[in-house]
């Protein structure tokens, strides 16, 4: 028999914002400290290597860009996680005190 209820635990949804927090944390530290390592400079003055070297930090750039999205990404759902909980709980206490009427 299947049940239409829907069960929410807000700490369980607090607890999974932090972890999304701190993996942002640890990706946005590491996209710092490695970004500069991802730029490429010519081998040499030929033609080859400079175009080489031009695509490959274009390259790293987009990267940087989508990464640091993701990063922003990862926020904006451990802000909605946690103003979820918020809802959560202040609809529990609401239909709690409802009862105790």
């Amino acid at each position: 028999m299947s049940s239409d209820q829907l069960k929410v635990d807000s700490d369980e949804l607090l607890r999974a914002a932090g972890e999304l927090d701190a993996l942002a944390d640890g990706l946005e530290g590491a996209l710092s400290q490695e970004k500069s390592a991802l730029s490429v400079n010519p081998a040499g003055r030929d033609e080859v290597s400079v175009a080489a070297a031009t695509t490959l930090s274009a390259v790293a750039e987009s990267y940087v860009r989508g990464a640091s999205a993701g990063v922003h990404e990862l926020r904006k759902i451990a802000a909605v996680l946690r103003a979820q909980a918020v809802g959560y709980r202040g609809a529990e206490e609401t239909i709690e005190e409802a009862f105790r009427l």
